[in-house]
């Protein structure tokens, strides 16, 4: 018989017998491919791809993915393409076969079960002091069970550090449950957090519901953005820290609960106590360990370092080749602020990524500057604008000027090092009133 495969329907699947005949396939996959089902079964799939793209298939080979047989398209940068297959009347563990052109992340069909924590120390990217530091304390801190109080900036990676906290202390086989608190309306905050009973409210589940911290039962519940917790909430969630307890909306009885719990925030809750806005006492539970992760621009030396390695996440994922990112754009990467820290970044070099031409990344390769959020809506506009013109005319200037030294002047030459056609060139160095 057939082993079933259980994963997202949309997916779309193949069934083939061992001689590499069709037998069955999904109405997505064929919605995907624009294919006739009644066409297809019963011929050998090599035949049918080699019909649909000709000279565009690519090797594969069957194999396994946590367990699942899949087609699968190795390219240089690892897993690419990806389609579920069932096979039928027994396993074929390798055998040769034809890429399908759509692509699935394969981090999709590895994706570890729900609640589990995804990151360790050694992925967390940074080279730099400032980094070193918080990483070093926050080994430390891994093996207490004590509340931990991530503060930071947004972007600069507050819930990496979580799950690498927890992936280091004793609860690090039991779940890591994350709650973003600014995400859930006031109103249903105190059912998504703490659970609760049949027939509690209206629209309930007629078998009650358990909440956050009860998945996160003999593991760590991370609270993002714990600023946000409503007022009436904290009162609860205190509780459960200072008895370990929780008791259900609706609910009469208690139930004891062992947890520990890391928060998360951007903004400076002794402030928020002094405005009334965050419980005193709520603040000292939590407080017991305070790890602040730096901002981007306080730890410049990870900049290059985190582009690049943005840039690798990219190739694999659009399959390219960049390898360079030219010193005009290294010097605009290292003086810009990133408000946005490590988030902004990722997102600027995936737009430079989606228009890249060639293996170097350059100013040429990006729209428009990363707008400074504190200016005003009108002048960051304005500013941006100003700012790409005078970063590209400094970065085209001093690329051109390199390669006319690099090439003594030759100017064929120095078209071929800026990878430019040589009217290109010529037009450059009049523009800019070169010698």
């Amino acid at each position: 018989m057939g082993r079933a495969i259980d994963l997202i329907e949309d997916w779309g699947y193949l069934e083939v017998d061992e001689g590499g005949r069709l037998t069955d396939m999904s109405p997505d996959f064929c919605e995907n491919f624009s294919i006739n089902k009644k066409d297809c079964i019963g011929g050998s799939i090599h035949d049918i791809i080699e019909g649909m793209y000709g000279r565009k298939r690519k090797k594969v080979f069957f194999g396994a993915i946590a367990g699942i047989n899949c087609i699968i398209r190795v390219t240089k940068k690892g897993y690419r393409d990806v389609y579920r297959v069932i096979v039928r009347d027994g396993d074929i563990e390798h055998h040769e076969m034809v890429s399908f052109m759509h692509s699935i992340d394969i981090a999709k069909m590895n994706k570890k079960r729900p609640h589990q924590n995804k990151y360790s120390f050694d992925e967390i990217i940074g080279n730099s002091p400032a980094m070193q530091e918080a990483k070093e304390l926050a080994t430390r801190i891994a093996t207490s069970n004590s509340t931990v109080l991530l503060t930071g900036k947004s972007g600069t990676g507050k819930e990496l550090f979580a799950q690498a906290i927890h992936g280091m202390s004793t609860r690090k086989n039991n779940p890591f449950v994350a709650v973003n608190c600014a995400a859930i309306p006031g109103e249903l905050f105190e059912s998504e957090l703490f659970g609760y009973e049949p027939g509690a409210f209206s629209g309930a589940k007629k078998e009650g519901k358990p909440g956050k911290i009860e998945l996160a039962m003999n593991g760590t519940l991370f609270l993002d953005e714990i600023s946000e917790l409503p007022y009436e909430a904290q009162g609860k969630l205190l509780r459960v820290l200072q008895e370990k307890e929780v008791e259900r909306v609706g609910g009469t009885a208690s139930k004891h609960v062992d947890i520990r719990i890391i928060a998360a925030t951007n903004r400076d809750l002794g402030k928020l106590v002094e405005e009334g806005k965050f419980r005193q006492d709520l603040f000292y539970r939590l407080y017991v360990f305070d790890l602040t992760i730096p901002s981007l621009r306080e730890r410049k030396e990870d900049i290059l370092l985190l582009a690049y390695y943005f840039i690798d996440y990219f190739n694999g994922r659009f399959d390219l080749e960049v390898k360079y990112i030219d010193s005009g754009l290294q010097d605009w990467l290292l003086n810009y602020e990133w408000p946005g820290n490590i988030r902004e970044l990722k997102a600027f070099i995936e737009r430079g990524m989606n228009i890249v031409e060639g293996d170097t990344l350059s100013m040429r390769d990006i729209y428009f500057a990363p707008p400074q959020v504190s200016a005003k809506p009108t002048e960051r506009k304005l500013k941006a604008l100003q700012s790409l013109e005078d970063e590209v005319k400094h970065a085209e200037i001093n690329a051109i000027q390199r390669a006319l030294e690099e090439s003594d002047g030759d100017r064929s030459i120095a078209a071929q090092k800026l990878k430019i056609h040589i009217a290109s060139l010529y037009r450059k160095i009049a523009k800019y009133n070169l010698k």
